[in-house]
């Protein structure tokens, strides 16, 4: 569908980084290009724009105007560091063709459709300026309270809804219909798919997800003269607890997937003892069993550890995400959808976290999947084929229609 992939180009432009990716983080001068841009879409289809006050960003279609619900539909804009040009977005402006190309066919069948529909752009999926991630989605499910939210803040302080005003993107014309159901159509960032031919992933849960922030606490001191000793290293106590969790995840070997993604190191001199760290460690397994007993078992090693080395430690942040199932009935839907339209669907969990994940905590949601080349993706060279692309853009407009005229 050449309009879907234009679009995605023009996208891709904004932040593009030198080698083929996209650098778009939340509420920056990029994020309010692309919202801009995103905008100019939804006010050049006819839509109805909405953005509430955590910058989550609506353009309805009323195709039930005695209807107070609606039906959504989409993904997020913001990007990782190292993004690609599919992730999030690729639900985001199919998401907006789709709700066109649905409502064109209710114009067609008039009293055909029962209830309105949307499609929504996420504040701050990624969380990769601001933690907690599903930021706007969270809060719109009312997981997360509005001034959490605002009050988030990046690595020189700014805070989320600071910069959310900065961009003018901190709304103040909410969504006011009833929402009814949630469909995400979103790049694997796996290889299941691939590996099995398969077109459509039906996702019907995710993984649990533990995210520990520790924090190393030493004592500042000359790299040259302090004897060794007598060095609190917060960084040595740091690399430790690094490699402790790989050794954990080994010596389990139950398929948890963990990392130790992102450090921070004061003074951060290359002539001074580090005497504060801190790291963001993260753990994954569909059992929420093992995540926990893996987890505390990482800490309670990572303190004995620390200690014997002069460095405290404390837990600055364990947020648990649980593994929510999703809509089972949506994923009936989405499975016989794929069927009528003679594509291969496989059935799966996701890994990573997605919208929908914290949008089913309000209402049914929905996780559809296309293939991912190579499983790879927060990577400059994530790819999609176009014609997977399209298939999975045929299924979201086939499962929103239906969705939109069902009874009941």
């Amino acid at each position: 569908m050449t309009e879907l992939h234009d679009l995605i180009a023009a996208f891709a432009a904004i932040g593009a980084t030198a080698d083929g990716g996209v650098c778009r983080l939340t509420a920056t001068p990029l994020d309010k290009d692309a919202r801009d841009l995103f905008l100019r879409e939804i006010a050049g289809r006819d839509l109805l724009p909405r953005i509430d006050a955590i910058g989550n960003m609506f353009g309805v279609a009323v195709l039930a105007p005695a209807s107070k619900e609606i039906v959504i539909t989409g993904s997020h804009l913001d990007s990782q560091p190292t993004g690609g040009r599919y992730d999030g977005v690729y639900g985001v402006l199919a998401g907006l063709l789709a709700v066109q190309a649905v409502r064109d066919r209710a114009l067609a069948s008039p009293g055909k459709a029962r209830r309105n529909l949307a499609v929504a752009n996420w504040t701050n999926e990624e969380g990769a300026r601001f933690q907690p991630s599903l930021t706007g989605s969270s809060v719109f499910a009312g997981s997360l309270l509005l001034q959490q939210a605002y009050a988030c803040d990046d690595g020189d302080g700014v805070t989320l809804g600071d910069a959310l005003a900065a961009i003018g993107y901190r709304g103040a014309s909410p969504l006011t219909f009833e929402p009814l159901r949630y469909v995400e159509l979103h790049v694997e960032q796996g290889d299941h798919l691939e590996r099995e031919a398969a077109d459509i992933g039906a996702v019907s849960g995710a993984w649990m997800t533990r995210k520990i922030s520790v924090m190393f606490e030493g004592d500042v001191s000359h790299t040259g003269p302090t004897p060794m000793g007598r060095r609190r290293d917060a960084l040595r106590a740091a690399a430790r607890a690094i490699e402790a969790l790989y050794s954990e995840v080994e010596l389990a070997n139950v398929g948890v997937h963990a990392s130790a993604a992102k450090i921070s190191v004061f003074p951060n001199s290359p002539n001074v003892v580090a005497g504060r760290v801190r790291v963001w460690f993260e753990v994954r397994h569909e059992d929420e069993a093992v995540v926990l007993t893996l987890g505390d078992r990482f800490l309670a090693r990572i303190k004995q550890e620390a200690s014997a080395i002069g460095v405290d430690i404390s837990i600055a942040a364990d947020e648990r995400r649980a593994a929510p199932t999703l809509d089972p009935a949506g994923l009936e839907l989405v499975r016989g959808v794929a069927s009528d339209l003679g594509m291969k669907t496989l059935t799966l969990k996701t890994v990573t976290g997605h919208d929908a994940l914290a949008i089913q905590k309000r209402i049914p949601s929905s996780l559809i999947f296309v293939p991912s080349k190579d499983g790879l993706s927060h990577n400059p060279r994530e790819f999609t084929a176009p014609e997977a692309l399209d298939k999975g853009y045929e299924v979201l407009v086939e499962t929103l229609w239906r969705m939109v005229t069902a009874e009941g």
